[in-house]
């Protein structure tokens, strides 16, 4: 195994840690927000709202808030984005009308969209690119235990404490979040020193256009994306009324879904996968992940749903990290942040399309079908796209081992 510099480790544990914390808070107050909604007569339409409001900043905002993180170094930018999202974390304890729910879950979102990249795009500065992947592993376990306990310290608080206590909690792990740069040695400055260019902000997006491995892998987290966002709605109706699964066996698969990710991510990092690697455990991770979906809609028997819940945890965690790591190896350093933010834009418009499309299809045809429709798609999509994923490995031979190719870094020309 490779030796990893003690000191970017430790960063990276914190930050997993801080981070974790931040993702269970907002576990707390999505939970308290949806029953607080329920509970004041909203129907399926304010939920779906809720959903989305936090969301659509990601996609809105991705060229300017990628060119920030690339320009702002995160030991600057982290403070002042956590902050200002603690203040309408903070105010949603208020039982304010839906509109102004969403406005400040949307203020909410604009702090994620500046973050998540610049965290992402600042890894391969804490440690090298070879501890990338269990880097971003140690990170989704961490990630995965606040998923895995989410859901239950938000019903006991809420039963226990009522509304507010939860909103106030998430508030205050964005203050914890925005400490966490006074505490680790993080880059002083930005990656992207130079002058502005006409153009700089849809570098990100010229990237994803102009590599094929890049473009393969996006179009990949898209897929699977949309297919789990119809796969979560056509599986509710397809556990309870065709399968006749209780609402605690219900319950008990996607606590299934995220100890898969957990175990995944567990075992994940302490392998140590070389850059030749890479591309065939992404490959491996999607198809798990794809199988997990479409052997679901073959289930005959509620018993079924729990290995293929776990299926998919494991596929889409192994995803998740091997595949921002070969992001992140590929990106040009002045970039990187832009272009997981381009990703992370991509990715989040499968999500949001996936719940359009899932009332359709549900409303359409049986879930069975909805469900063994999604995951057939995503197999045929990593099918098209697994040759140049794989091909990547082959790039830049150096001594037998496989280095990704750099990608040009240039601005769009005035002409496109």
């Amino acid at each position: 195994m490779r030796k990893v510099n003690i000191e970017g480790w430790q960063t990276v544990r914190i930050i997993a840690l801080a981070r974790a914390f931040s993702i269970l808070g907002d576990e707390l107050a999505i939970f308290a927000l949806l029953l607080r909604e329920k509970h004041n007569g909203g129907g399926a339409i304010p939920i779906a709202l809720i959903f989305t409001a936090g969301t659509l900043p990601l996609i809105l905002l991705a060229p300017w808030a990628g060119t920030i993180a690339d320009r702002i170094p995160i030991r600057r930018l982290a403070p002042f984005a956590n902050i200002a999202q603690a203040v309408p974390a903070g105010l949603l304890a208020f039982n304010t009308p839906l509109p102004v729910s969403l406005l400040l879950i949307c203020l909410i979102g604009v702090g994620q969209a500046f973050t998540a990249p610049a965290w992402a795009a600042t890894l391969p500065e804490i440690v090298n690119r070879e501890a990338l992947p269990r880097a971003l592993s140690l990170m989704q376990a961490f990630y995965s235990i606040a998923g895995l306990l989410g859901p239950g310290v938000a019903g006991i608080m809420v039963s226990k404490l009522g509304y507010v206590t939860p909103m106030i909690a998430n508030a205050a792990s964005f203050v914890v979040l925005a400490l966490v740069p006074a505490f680790v040695v993080l880059p002083k400055r930005g990656r992207h020193v130079g002058p502005r260019i006409r153009g700089d902000v849809w570098v990100g997006l010229q990237i994803v256009r102009r590599d094929p491995v890049v473009r393969a892998l996006t179009i990949l987290f898209f897929s699977l994306n949309l297919a789990a966002g119809i796969f979560s709605v056509a599986e509710l109706f397809f556990a309870l009324d065709v399968l006749h699964a209780s609402t605690f066996i219900y319950g008990l698969t996607a606590s299934i879904f995220a100890g898969g990710m957990l175990g995944a991510a567990l075992v994940n990092k302490r392998r140590d996968v070389s850059a030749a690697r890479l591309p065939a455990n992404i490959i491996a991770g999607c198809l798990v992940a794809s199988l997990g979906i479409f052997l679901t809609g073959l289930s005959w028997h509620w018993a079924v749903l729990l290995p293929t819940a776990a299926l998919g945890g494991i596929g889409v965690s192994t995803l998740n990290s091997y595949g921002q790591a070969l992001l992140l190896q590929r990106a040009p350093e002045a970039s990187r942040a832009r272009l997981m933010s381009a990703v992370q834009a991509v990715s989040s418009i499968g999500q949001i399309t996936s719940f359009a499309i899932a009332g359709i299809l549900v409303s359409l045809i049986e879930p069975r079908f909805a469900i063994l429709a999604s995951g057939a798609a995503c197999l045929l999509v990593l099918g098209v796209l697994s040759k140049t994923v794989l091909g990547s490995a082959s790039q830049n031979q150096i001594n037998g081992a496989a280095v990704p190719g750099p990608i040009t870094d240039l601005p769009i020309n005035e002409s496109e």
